[in-house]
């Protein structure tokens, strides 16, 4: 059975849990005939990668997962050869003048005849339209945690945005934006989501008990949302959660689910210290010494 992550997963601007500006935002750059490169930042479980999916839909029309490129940067961050394969991303074909952000695709121009099924809706409510001649966006290059990449990878980056054709645009997500260098945001039209009220945290949960037929008892889902935060993807976890293991019911459950899973990580983190099961160390400098 999908997550509820999946099942809920917001299929139009209008589902997000963001403020109005932020929708509307979204909504117009998405649907801009000449759309900028964007910077989407924010804390976690705030909707990030929801917004990007919606833009990415509403940008290339239904057939938008064939011509969306996604990285992790988290995953490069201290690997071997992580150079390498950032360049493999951008320049799939080991080529200087064949990079990612410069090849056309044909898909940008099936949007007449392509069929939009019910499960593929237009984010914005109608696909977009453009003048008979206009090359649309035919390609999106989605850089996850692009906060993690580095000065040096940022800088490679940055030269591939200054060279990149009219058929692609880039969009970085990042919860940190001071880390992404001046040129970078520059260059980037900047979304700054902020943590979900908790009005609305409380609100889509009570929706999605609702809709499964599964009210929790009273507190519950207050309870839940004083402790995420303002992160409703971890709110909405943990609903799911306690509903799977038929703990919903039970208020104390919620502080219980809590205090154990923070507990056991910690214990379990001393107990592989005193084993000399060292994962990771640094030096810190304290007063000139290390």
């Amino acid at each position: 059975m999908a997550s509820w992550l999946e099942t809920e997963a917001p299929v139009k601007f209008d589902d997000l849990a963001v403020p109005e500006s932020v929708k509307f935002s979204l909504k117009a750059y998405s649907t801009s005939p000449d759309p900028p490169h964007l910077l989407i930042t924010g804390p976690a479980g705030v909707g990030k990668t929801a917004s990007w999916r919606l833009v990415a839909r509403q940008m290339l029309g239904p057939s938008w997962k064939s011509t969306t490129h996604v990285l992790q940067a988290r995953d490069l961050a201290k690997k071997r050869g992580a150079m390498g394969l950032f360049e493999s991303f951008l320049r799939p074909g080991g080529s200087a003048s064949d990079t990612l952000a410069g090849r056309l695709s044909l898909d940008a121009f099936d949007r007449g005849i392509s069929v939009s099924f019910e499960s593929s809706i237009a984010p914005a409510g109608s696909e977009s339209i453009f003048d008979e001649g206009y090359t649309p966006v035919s390609r999106l290059i989605v850089i996850e945690d692009a906060d993690h990449l580095g000065h040096i990878r940022q800088a490679y980056l940055r030269r591939m945005m200054e060279t990149v054709g009219p058929a692609s645009r880039f969009v970085l997500i990042a919860r940190a934006p001071s880390r992404i260098i001046e040129a970078l945001r520059s260059r980037s039209q900047m979304i700054r989501i902020p943590s979900s009220d908790r009005g609305i945290v409380i609100e889509t949960l009570s929706r999605i008990s609702r809709k499964y037929g599964n009210e929790p008892a009273e507190g519950v889902i207050e309870d839940i949302a004083y402790i995420c935060d303002g992160n409703l993807k971890k709110a909405v976890f943990t609903l799911e959660l306690l509903k799977i293991r038929g703990l919903a019911d039970d208020r104390a459950s919620v502080h219980k689910l809590v205090q154990a899973s923070t507990m056991q990580a910690g214990r379990h983190l001393i107990e592989l210290a005193l084993r000399g099961r060292v994962v990771e160390w640094k030096w810190v400098d304290k007063g000139g010494r290390k």
